[in-house]
């Protein structure tokens, strides 16, 4: 009885180890994540798969994968939920990039996939602030998490 008990608690340690060192993965936050369309997308896209920034992919690109994947591997959605998320990722695809174009694009090329952490953009942008155009906090905010998008994962 107590070798049954033992061969479950083996089981189990691992299993419980590899929820919690799995979860300690930083999490970008979402721009304009309390609307209604943002809401949307985390809900319905969170249940079976994390979400990704909407800066990753340009918007034909969103519109691309929703369709893959509603061809196969998505859960039913509704008509409206698809527009709302395609409503979300066609506003919030594009912001990151032009105030990056704006703001940075001058002197810097868009980085490159995997090139820093994603706490070092932050750093960098903090430690260049003297040296750079002067912008708002929403939009310094804005490119950290274009940049963030980009970041190692």
């Amino acid at each position: 009885m107590y070798r049954k008990n033992y061969h479950i608690l083996a089981l189990l340690i691992p299993l419980t180890l590899a929820l919690f060192f799995g979860g300690c993965v930083t999490v970008q936050r979402l721009p304009e994540e309390q609307s209604e369309d943002a809401q949307v997308y985390i809900e319905r896209c969170s249940s079976c798969h994390t979400i990704p920034h909407p800066s990753r992919l340009n918007f034909n690109h969103w519109k691309d994968k929703i369709a893959v994947m509603e061809g196969s591997q998505m859960p039913v959605i509704k008509t409206e939920e698809k527009e709302a998320i395609l409503s979300y990722m066609r506003t919030e695809s594009k912001k990151g990039f032009k105030i990056f174009k704006l703001r940075c694009g001058k002197c810097h090329l868009p980085p490159k996939q995997d090139e820093m952490e994603a706490e070092d953009w932050e750093q960098l942008i903090v430690v260049l602030d003297g040296k750079m155009p002067v912008f708002s906090e929403k939009e310094r905010s804005s490119i950290i998490r274009y940049l963030q998008a980009y970041a190692k994962k």
